[in-house]
């Protein structure tokens, strides 16, 4: 299905500057192309409807081509604040002791609610065409910062500067007190005619200091393509083989997602065997790792080794759009289709998590239904008989339903109806069907590094509101698209923890690292699943994809096009089918028992004694269990 992420949610805020704002929350129409969305950050952009290339082997000729830089050779001379320009002091000093003499210092004395508020900015000096290839070079140190990790840090923009702020590169970067270079390759997604594009830097940021210097963008046009250009290698705090929080992480996980496990076994005559021996493997975990699938995949034919994969890696799914109102109602998917997508999930004995009953914005919701705007009577009966409808045709059928979907940048229907209605929402479908869990769902929660954001303090208050009010919920989604800011273990507890005291789930909804370093993404996919998996309040971890070629923005996690596996594949299957997996024997004791502590979840368990042979079905639950074998 060739497709594309669609129905971008702009937001628009700040008053000197006013970048735009996205949903995250992937949708997909057939006949279209990809979008980038900036939760997934790198070398694409939001609303640009033109794709480069620069793909191909290395020309050989970086070094001899020379390039046009964009900004003339001003440097640090080509920028100046904007936005909300009280927020940062800047000032021009003198280095020593590196290939440049000068650097712009930026004192962020207080932190904005957007990280585009305030930001140094240039304008393009030259022409830049679709499909160039350029080079972002600077050097960047922190002067002083507030962060445990020593670490400030900016995120460098090309892009349209006027609306709709088109993107070609958006970067994170952080550095330490010693000079870095930074280099990032990338490719104009879009023409940009001389002074239409402008380079940003980032300040937005809680209080801290950097110097940025010798800052550089050259054009090579078609000469070169990326595979010829060098790059800065990523990296994140704690991706040490030696860090202390692994061992922390492990030690929660032996203690969280174990039971002991008890085998009994007794012969014909009720008497306890001993020296039988005993094997137990675990064939099914309790904890939900899943990922998303369209329906159209699973119910047409020719998909076997998709489908094959899937319910060998998965046992939990969501099917990503089929659900989806305004799919339904615009798109032309069926909702019959959708059930019958569910059914074959739950024949293939593979959880559903339903996504999603309202996502509150114009742009995710039915074209026809903004035609109700000035009626809140009618709006309100609407959004009711929707949920209605699409929680009766699957009741029984899920195991969880995201009810909310991202209310910070999507609360059209929240403006007219009212906050509140959310808690109206979940009590209906409570009322319709009490089995699923019932979530909140947002972005920007877990990605993007630590600290607090606006969008995370909405979050709060959003489930807070929930808590005060009564709601019948359950569980508190996060959806977890990461970009180049990937924010470090240590820092995930601490956001774990934030939302964790409402004692509510936490679900992981939407995961994925779209980045070009594979290395790194790989590192990235065992650091965040073991950090994940070893906190208590975290029930579900759900990546939007496994597969390059049916990936919203081709770059899955596990496999590419051609099913080979990736770094982050091989991390994947090493935890949850290898160091998470129990396959224990061992001999009964003198009371015919065998014991062992493995990871919950349902296990087939095999007795051998004398010729003898039985195997049996078994479930170990939180609190232990123990199984009763007759020979």
């Amino acid at each position: 299905m060739k497709s594309r992420a669609r129905g971008l949610s702009w937001w628009c805020v700040g008053a000197l500057v006013a970048p735009l704002c996205w949903s995250a929350c992937i949708k997909r129409e057939p006949g279209t192309q990809n979008v980038a969305a900036p939760e997934a950050t790198g070398a694409t952009a939001p609303g640009s409807a033109e794709t480069g290339d620069g793909q191909g082997p290395p020309t050989g000729k970086y070094g001899k081509v020379p390039g046009v830089d964009v900004l003339e050779g001003a440097s640090i001379d080509a920028f100046t604040v904007t936005g909300q320009t009280a927020r940062v002091a800047t000032s021009v000093v003198d280095v020593s002791g590196q290939p440049f003499s000068k650097a712009i210092r930026a004192q962020v004395k207080e932190k904005s609610a957007n990280l585009w508020d305030v930001q140094l900015q240039a304008t393009s000096k030259s022409e830049v065409r679709r499909g160039d290839v350029l080079l972002a070079s600077f050097y960047f140190r922190t002067e002083a910062v507030a962060q445990e990790s020593g670490e400030a840090e900016t995120e460098i923009n090309f892009e349209l500067n006027h609306e709709p702020y088109d993107k070609s590169l958006t970067h994170s970067v952080r550095s330490g007190p010693q000079w870095k270079q930074v280099l990032v390759p990338f490719v104009a997604k879009r023409n940009f005619k001389p002074g239409e594009a402008q380079v940003v830097f980032r300040l937005g940021y809680p209080p801290q200091t950097i110097d940025l210097a010798d800052i550089k963008l050259e054009n090579f046009g078609k000469e070169l393509t990326l595979a010829d250009l060098p790059k800065s290698k990523s990296t994140y705090v704690g991706m040490e083989a030696d860090a202390p929080w692994r061992a922390q992480a492990d030690e929660r996980i032996d203690r969280l997602r174990k039971a002991d496990f008890t085998v009994k076994v007794v012969g014909g005559d009720g008497k306890p065997v001993s020296g039988a021996t005993v094997s137990a493997k675990l064939t099914r975990h309790a904890f939900a790792f899943g990922t998303c699938a369209p329906a159209e995949l699973l119910l047409g034919g020719g998909n076997d080794k998709y489908v094959g994969l899937m319910r060998e890696l998965f046992n939990t799914v969501t099917l990503e759009n089929d659900l989806k109102w305004e799919a339904l109602a615009d798109w032309g998917f069926p909702l019959e289709r959708g059930v019958r997508g569910v059914d074959w999930l739950r024949e293939a004995n593979i959880d559903v998590r339903g996504h999603v009953l309202v996502w509150p914005g114009w742009n995710e919701l039915p074209s026809a239904l903004k035609r109700q705007k000035d009626d809140p009577a009618k709006l309100r009966e609407a959004v009711n008989a929707h949920i209605r409808e699409v929680v009766t045709a699957l009741k029984g059928k899920t195991i969880q339903w995201d009810v909310v979907n991202e209310p910070f940048t999507n609360h059209d229907l929240l403006d007219i109806l009212g906050y509140e209605v959310m808690v109206d929402w979940f009590k209906l479908a409570r009322s319709i069907d009490p089995a699923p869990r019932l979530y909140i769902n947002d972005f920007a929660i877990l990605n993007g590094g630590g600290g607090t954001t606006a969008h995370r303090d909405h979050y709060e208050k959003m489930i807070q509101l929930l808590v005060d009010k009564g709601a019948p919920f359950d569980g508190i989604g996060m959806q977890g698209h990461f970009g180049t800011s990937l924010t470090s273990p240590d820092e995930l507890m601490v956001l774990l923890d934030r939302y964790g005291k409402f004692k509510k789930d936490i679900a992981v909804t939407e995961f994925d690292v779209v980045i070009d370093d594979e290395e790194l993404a790989g590192n990235y996919v065992r650091d965040f699943y073991t950090v994940l998996f070893s906190h208590p309040a975290v029930t579900t971890l759900t990546m939007w994809g496994f597969w390059d070629t049916n990936h919203w923005k081709k770059n899955a996690v596990m496999y590419r096009g051609d099913w080979s596996l990736k770094p982050g594949g091989k991390a994947y299957r090493d935890l949850v089918f290898g160091k998470w997996r129990t396959d224990e024997k061992g001999t009964t004791d003198a009371s015919g028992q065998f014991k062992l502590r493995g990871f919950k979840g349902d296990y087939e368990v095999v007795v051998e004694r004398a010729g003898q042979k039985r195997t049996v079905k078994g479930a170990l639950a939180a609190g232990g269990s123990r199984l009763d074998v007759k020979l």
